[in-house]
């Protein structure tokens, strides 16, 4: 009976241990994510923005949503999808003020969705 209730809580604790490590991991390559996303804002202020440079922000993108989509809602990841697909068109076109602002809505977003992460009571009620 004992060896039960110690596995429990060993089990436990490693499944506590690891969430809060890959929120703490997760909120970073937000930061990161975030930080990539104002340089982009920049250049489009600067019309410098290459399609190129825009490709790598969106892989950037690509590579962190499929570590953090088992954790984080699924409609907030699809807007910054749907987000990163329309920009993709305005990068194209050089339409730097449309591209500004769909990145600023990504960027707005990648400041929100770390907050969705942590465990709140205002995220339960």
């Amino acid at each position: 009976m004992t060896k039960n209730i110690w596995a429990g809580l060993i089990a436990l604790i490693l499944v506590v241990t690891c969430g809060i490590l890959e929120v703490v991991f997760l909120t970073k390559d937000y930061e990161h994510m975030a930080n990539d996303c104002s340089e982009a804002i920049g250049k489009c202020e600067a019309e410098t923005l290459t399609v190129e440079e825009y490709n790598e922000l969106r892989d950037k993108w690509v590579k962190l949503r499929e570590k953090s989509e088992l954790l984080l809602p699924h409609i907030d990841v699809y807007e910054i999808n749907l987000r990163f697909a329309e920009g993709q068109a305005y990068a194209e076109q050089e339409d730097f003020e449309q591209l500004k602002a769909q990145l600023k809505v990504v960027e707005e977003l990648l400041d929100y969705v770390p907050h969705l992460m942590k465990p709140s009571l205002r995220h339960i009620v």
